[in-house]
């Protein structure tokens, strides 16, 4: 007789709404938490660590505290329009993450 455990990481995203990524430009900025559980034959039965909040690009795959001071307030940022739909975006974004159009 054998049994299989162990601890692993699991990605928990907090909060659903989209924020607007800085790097890459697209509304795909979550807030996310990294749990650890313990794992009995491949099943997560109880969480050993709970993780820090923080927020991570599902695109670009990068974490705010990479961002450092870019990711600021979004009114500290807006320095440029559209000029599809006419919003204003940030002037280092790449497509407009209103209609994705590219810059």
């Amino acid at each position: 007789m054998f049994l299989i455990v162990g601890v692993s990481p699991k990605i928990k995203i907090l909060d659903t709404n989209p924020r607007i990524c800085p790097v890459c430009g697209l509304a795909r900025a979550y807030y996310k938490r990294v749990d650890h559980y313990l794992y009995l034959f491949f099943i997560p039965i109880l969480r050993i660590k709970k993780g820090k909040p923080f927020i991570m690009c599902e695109r670009c795959e990068k974490t705010v505290h990479e961002f450092k001071e870019e990711y600021g307030h979004p009114a500290d940022r807006k320095s440029a329009m559209c000029h599809h739909c006419g919003k204003d975006l940030d002037k280092n974004f790449k497509y407009c993450p209103y209609c994705g159009i590219r810059l």
